[in-house]
């Protein structure tokens, strides 16, 4: 943490290092927000009900010396206050996200019911040229095309069920992006993790009969990785997918993912989307006790089940107004997911919403509620 300030700050007193001159004026810009979150969780098998409360700021820099550089800086800082901090074995350690390599997070304070934690979620320099754009550090790398879930996504994989995380994780990385036409790219990504899960992958995009098409190719964690997508519409409707192959070795499985999804835009602001996911390691059969399911989604596990099917619905009520809901389910399985929302514009820079995850899941013939969790967030931008 004190190396990575160490650098920002020395950067930016001696912008010579990146080719500026002095009488160049610094561009630099600012923004950010601050959220307060109450979520209510309610664990119907263990017959225990707890809340807990979170303080979300996040703060975006960005340094423009000139036309071809640029250096990006986002801090994440949490305060978490409630039962949750004692109830979850290793709570400040979970943490960390795992894609990244280096350790640029600090628990300011973690004791007791409170802990306050900043991470360095974004530290990279871009160097962009007419053709090409070259991107060194901690970043975002979305690969991932469709709506809900996202096979392609194998850098940063998006938990779809972490309310509080629009940014998503990042990844520390080299991306080297080149236009090769002025409706084709190529890609090159090398990306360091901590215990030996590097990944280096490149993807060739391009634009043809009104789709977006890719196909990439790489090595994940140590195994051979392929895969492809795509984005159009079939008239009026959005057709998205992806699919991805994990080849297997002594310790994990071949595998393959599949996500396809549809959308549409209704008059008087309805909007509908239906997606479906194959896991081809995923759970295919009722299980017996609800601790043997992995939530904790990523590249390969976007889904704990083989196949899993989402509908969601959102009505623009007023256009400040908006309310929607999400069903997901499993079968088999039999889990079944329900998330309600509702969201308000207060101002131009004061959001509200109310969001609720409703979990059940059969065995023994029995649909059984298993965990209800409510969130209410209200966020301040600047």
């Amino acid at each position: 943490m004190k190396m990575a300030l160490t650098i920002l700050l020395f950067l930016y007193a001696y912008p010579g290092l990146l080719g500026q001159d002095s009488s160049v004026q610094k561009k630099v810009e600012l923004n950010g927000y601050i959220k307060a979150v109450e979520m209510y969780r309610f664990d119907k098998m263990a017959h225990m009900d707890f809340a807990s409360h979170l303080i979300h700021n996040r703060l975006n820099f960005k340094w423009k010396p000139n036309k071809t550089v640029s250096l990006s800086a986002e801090f994440r800082n949490r305060i978490f206050l409630g039962e949750q901090i004692r109830m979850i074995p290793g709570f400040v350690e979970s943490l960390r996200n795992e894609q990244e390599f280096w350790n640029l997070q600090k628990a300011w304070v973690q004791g007791g019911d409170v802990v306050f934690h900043t991470n360095i979620e974004r530290l990279y320099l871009d160097f962009k040229k007419t053709h090409w754009d070259l991107r060194l550090g901690r970043q975002r790398i979305n690969w991932g095309i469709a709506t809900t879930w996202n096979p392609n996504d194998i850098f940063n994989a998006y938990n779809f069920l972490d309310v509080d995380y629009i940014e998503r994780p990042g990844t520390d990385a080299a991306k080297l992006h080149l236009n090769t036409s002025d409706n084709s790219n190529i890609e090159f990504v090398y990306s360091a993790a901590a215990n030996k899960k590097s990944i280096v992958a490149s993807r060739f995009s391009i634009n043809k009969w009104n789709y977006d098409f890719q196909i990439m190719a790489g090595s994940y964690q140590g195994v051979f990785t392929i895969g492809a997508g795509w984005a159009g519409n079939i008239k009026n409707a959005g057709f998205k997918g992806e699919a991805q192959y994990y080849s297997g070795n002594a310790q994990v499985k071949s595998q393959l993912n599949i996500a396809i999804g549809l959308d549409y835009m209704f008059k008087k602001g309805w909007y509908v989307n239906l997606g479906g996911l194959y896991n081809s390691n995923g759970i295919n059969e009722e299980v017996s006790n609800w601790q043997n399911l992995d939530l904790k989604l990523s590249a390969r596990n976007l889904m704990p089940g083989k196949w899993s099917y989402i509908t969601t619905v959102q009505k623009e009520i007023t256009p400040l107004f908006t309310a929607g809901a999400s069903f997901v389910y499993s079968p088999k399985l039999n889990l079944i997911i329900l998330m309600p929302s509702i969201s308000y514009n207060i101002s131009s820079t004061l959001d509200a919403d109310l969001i609720y995850q409703s979990f059940y899941l059969r065995s023994g013939g029995t649909l059984n509620g298993i965990t209800d969790i409510g969130f209410i967030r209200l966020r301040y931008s600047f």
